[in-house]
């Protein structure tokens, strides 16, 4: 244990001792369900509830540490508290964001509970192919991506025709040709032939200056080339889908995850919600009086643009 850590824990362990001392007795042999640690104006803090909320199997100087950090917290969030109600316009107003919240908190654990019950998680490749199809504008790429293959070389290089070559044929071989040679004559190689990349991100591969414009690169097949002090750079675009075209469904395969595990969160919970309210429709549970609504709708006064103006003036005198 270094020493930092050492007066830490002394620290907490004489923060401990002084909260028993002030209270007439120790920790040791006390009853600990009574033991109060902690006290911020009329809240007590009893030791029970840091040992019922500590991890199990933490002993020792972990204990300790987290001990400190729970009645640190527990102090702060109780100050945070106080400062509230003097802070906000009333104490009515304290009650109701505290109740908002805990109502906010109980709806979202209900429907998690409804959501671990019928959730299917499991996602087909059959099922994103559907999803793909039904939502192909949404998939709409606004730049263009491609893919490809960048091969450094020196300028002591001797094979730069059979690399070529190679490169050539890639987007019909693969590019395991390209990667022997690679790794026989020590080449530096980029392989992004099995994912796609923006055109921009490809450029980045090679030595190209930001405010130049490489548009007239962007050729799928042809093996091409870029010079920068004594290395040479060769590189060929093995596909290519163009701005404004459907995004390769590879590419947004994630995404169209993450929108049917959405669908389905989405669904079961208005199902549930649908049927809690025709269940306490049936059982005469709900009661709205749309009249008076209505009524205390229409006696509110209207605010007019002459009535706007006239405040306007009022405040101004």
């Amino acid at each position: 244990m270094n020493m930092k850590r050492a007066i830490y824990i002394f620290s907490l362990m004489a923060a401990m001792v002084a909260v028993a001392c002030s209270s007439g007795d120790s920790i040791i042999g006390r009853n600990k369900n009574s033991k109060v640690v902690a006290t911020v104006d009329d809240n007590e803090l009893i030791l029970e509830d840091i040992l019922r909320d500590m991890p199990e199997g933490l002993t020792g100087a972990d204990s300790m540490t987290f001990a400190k950090m729970y009645i640190d917290n527990w102090v702060l969030n109780h100050l945070k508290l106080a400062r509230a109600e003097k802070v906000l316009k009333t104490q009515e107003e304290v009650n109701r964001l505290v109740e908002g919240y805990r109502q906010s908190l109980i709806m979202r654990q209900l429907d998690q509970y409804y959501l671990d019950e019928e959730l299917d998680t499991e996602i087909t490749d059959e099922q994103i192919k559907t999803h793909y199809k039904l939502y192909s504008q949404q998939f709409t790429i606004d730049h263009d991506k491609v893919k490809g293959i960048v091969v450094r070389v020196s300028k002591d290089f001797r094979n730069s025709s059979s690399l070529r070559e190679a490169l050539g044929e890639a987007s019909k071989n693969g590019t395991q040709e390209i990667s022997a040679m690679a790794e026989k004559h020590d080449l530096q190689i980029s392989d992004l032939t099995s994912e796609w990349v923006t055109f921009s991100d490809f450029l980045s591969y090679l030595p190209t200056e930001r405010t130049r414009n490489y548009d007239k690169l962007l050729t799928k097949g042809k093996v091409q080339s870029m010079k920068a002090d004594d290395v040479t750079f060769y590189f060929t675009i093995t596909d290519i889908v163009e701005k404004g075209s459907k995004a390769p469904i590879e590419s947004v395969t994630e995404d169209i995850r993450r929108m049917i595990y959405a669908e389905r969160r989405g669904l079961i919970i208005k199902r549930y919600e649908e049927e809690l309210k025709r269940e306490a429709m049936e059982q005469e549970r709900i009661e709205i009086d749309n009249a008076e609504m209505m009524h205390a709708l229409e006696s509110r006064p209207k605010i007019t643009t002459e009535s706007i103006e006239l405040e306007d003036v009022q405040e101004n005198i």
